[in-house]
Formats: C-alpha cells, structure tokens, sequence
C-alpha cells in the first residue's frame, strides 16, 4: 500500500528533523577523544566524560517515550531537540575534563530518539510501519555517513569547538522544524484517554523478542563506543591527525553502499540473515584493529575500519523496524524507550570501559569486542521465528 499525501509529510518532516538531530552527534563521535584529551591525559575520565552521555540518555528513554504516549510526541520532541542542542553549544566552550562530564550528561537527558520513531509509527498502519521507519532510517545513515567524514575534516581546520557550536545549531534547527513541519498524529486523540502505567513498562520488559533486540542494541552500541574511543588513538599514534579523514573515506563509502543493499534486502524479509553478516564483519573488524596495538600498517587499518563500518551500517536501517513490528500498537513509544534504554546504556559501559582497557589491558579489546559480536550472532537467532511478517 502507498502512503498517502499526509503520512509522506510526515515521513518526510520527521525524516529531516532526525537526520540534523544524527548529524550533529556525528559530527562529533569520531573525534571526541582527541577533544577531550586537550583537557587531561588520563584515559579512564575520557571514557567517562565519553560514555556518561549515554548514562542520562538510558535514564530519560523510557520516561520520554511513556509521557509522549501520555501528552503526545510533539511537545516532548520539541522540548527534548531544544535541550540538546542548547547544551551541545555550551560544550564548545568547556575549560575542564570534569565539566566536560558534567555537560555530557546533561547534554544526555534529551532522550527524544525513540519519540521520533513512534510518531511516525503512530502516522501509519501497523502493515507498512517497517517500511516507513526504513524511510526513517535513511536520512539517519546518510547523516552518519556525512558527520564521520565531516567531523574530523572540519576540527582539522577549524578546531574541535567548532563542531559542538555547529552540532548545537544544527539540533536547535531541528527543534524549530518541529514547530513548522511535524503534525500530531491523529491517533494520539484516541491513545491520550488510554490510562498508561509504569505497570505497562514491566509489560514491555516481558515481552521476550523486545528483550532480545534490546539486549542486541545494548551491544552494538557497546561495540561502536569502543570503537570510537580507540579508532582515532590508533591514527593519531601512527598516522598523525591530519590522516584521519582521509582514511575515513574509502570506509564510509562502503558503509554507504552496504546501508542502501541492506535497506533493499531488508524490504524483501532478510533481516535475520543481513544481522548475521553484520556480526560477523564486526567481529573481524575487531580482529583487524585491536589485536596488536603496535606497528600498524595503513592497509591493516583501512580494512579494519571498512569492515566496522559495513557491519555496522547494516544494522542502522534493520534494527529500529523489528523493534516497533515486535512492539503493541499502544505503546510504541515506551516500546522503542526499552530498546533505547539498553542502546545507550551500553554506550555508557563502552565508554567507561574503553579508557580502562586502552590503559591497563588493551589486549583484552579485541577479545571482548569477539564475545558481542558472537553473542549478537546467537541472539538474532533465538529471535528469527518471532520475526516472520
């Protein structure tokens, strides 16, 4: 079925708003660290200051999406995209690695992500909602795409602020854009008269497929945190700085390509086997980067980083479908908290681990970084009679 004039708006408004929102975290991800380490040497509070955003986003999922099912998705999306990029201007101008901490957690509270993926859910009938959030999910990989390029290659020119004054304007645009484009869904006037209690919540953690893709979120997000923590490290220590975006090319292009193949295959009902793909190529990715520490050739890591990146753009488009298709009609919103809840949890242990390893064990990455990715692989297994449309 088609989507009609009103719901390609909404795909549409919503698909712009959340690809500024994306941007301008990616913009940042990849050279975080070296921002943080003109504050201190010391690894274990670049982790923390790196992971503690995803601290306050796990803390805020849920309640964000529980009162967007209460009050509807557009005052909280409007007051959550504010927030962020108020906050993530004001980082620009940190002087301290302990106020830089402070700020990312707070940055973090704008847990308005899983918002965003119920109200177009909520535009939509329950038969095409994959399709739509595939939609959803393209102006996301594009702007991951863009952002993983463009933050290294801006900071090298202009400085690393420049890229938390730029991500901050970019998220209050797409605050305002709400205002001007985004429409409550119809279906909120119905879903507002329907009680909604904490006790839905734990309803929700019972639901063993949501559990699952939950639990897989929390480990990719794991992963990526890893792997952001140590990736720029290794091409400043032996490539020096000025290599990083150039390397970050040729990884991305293919990232990009694998995003559009897996979006295509993902329509035709290969999740399962796409998913599967995606873990074993970030598994041999970490094999690549982190299994020696010294002597790095360009080769080793250009592979290493086209693999991540392949894995990982695979599971961009894929994952936030079969958690709104394995979610009730009802709470959608609280549903899609659950997943972001445990996704940005594991951002929070990935990076306050990751400065711990770099210090004192790094010969442990590579193995740690093989056990998620093998148990993602065993997960999506368990979950592949669940998923039949």
């Amino acid at each position: 079925m088609a989507f009609d004039k009103t719901q390609k708006k909404t795909i549409a408004a919503m698909g712009s708003v959340v690809g500024l929102r994306m941007l301008a975290v990616f913009l940042v991800l990849p050279v975080f660290v070296l921002f943080a380490k003109e504050f201190t040497a010391n690894l274990i509070l670049i982790g923390l200051a790196f992971g503690i955003y995803g601290l306050s986003r796990a803390i805020f999922q849920i309640p964000f999406g529980y009162f967007s099912d209460k009050i509807g998705r557009k005052n909280v999306l409007f007051f959550g995209m504010l927030l962020f990029g108020v906050l993530t201007f004001i980082i620009g101008f940190t002087s301290n690695i302990y106020e830089l901490i402070s700020l990312r957690f707070l940055q973090g509270v704008a847990a308005e992500s899983s918002v965003a993926f119920a109200l177009v859910s909520d535009t939509v009938s329950e038969n095409d909602r994959a399709k739509a959030l595939a939609y959803l999910g393209m102006p996301i990989g594009l702007s991951f795409v863009v952002g993983i390029v463009l933050g290294p290659l801006l900071s090298f020119y202009f400085g690393y602020p420049f890229l938390f004054y730029l991500s901050g304007i970019l998220g209050i645009m797409s605050a305002f854009s709400i205002l001007i484009w985004v429409e409550e869904p119809k279906s909120r006037k119905t879903l507002k008269e329907i009680e909604i209690s904490f006790k839905d919540v734990i309803k929700i953690f019972k639901n063993k497929t949501l559990a699952n893709l939950s639990m897989q979120g929390f480990l990719l997000s794991f992963f990526m945190t890893i792997f952001f923590f140590a990736m720029p490290l290794i091409v400043k220590n032996e490539l020096g700085t000025g290599y990083y975006y150039k390397i970050l090319i040729p990884m991305v292009i293919f990232s990009l390509f694998a995003m559009m193949k897996a979006s295509k295959k993902a329509d035709m009902g290969h999740e399962v086997r796409l998913l599967k793909l995606s873990y074993i190529l970030m598994a041999i990715s970490s094999i690549f980067l982190f299994l020696n520490f010294h002597n790095y050739e360009l080769p080793i890591i250009v592979i290493g980083g086209i693999l991540f990146f392949t894995g990982f753009s695979i599971t961009e488009p894929i994952m936030p479908s079969l958690v709104s298709r394995s979610s009730d009609k009802s709470f959608i919103g609280t549903s899609m908290g659950l997943y972001n809840t445990l996704q940005f949890s594991g951002s929070f242990f990935g990076g306050s681990i990751a400065g711990l390893l770099f210090e004192e064990s790094r010969g442990s990455i590579p193995i740690i970084l093989v056990i998620a990715s093998l148990i993602c692989y065993i997960l999506i297994i368990n979950i592949k009679n669940n998923l039949k449309r």
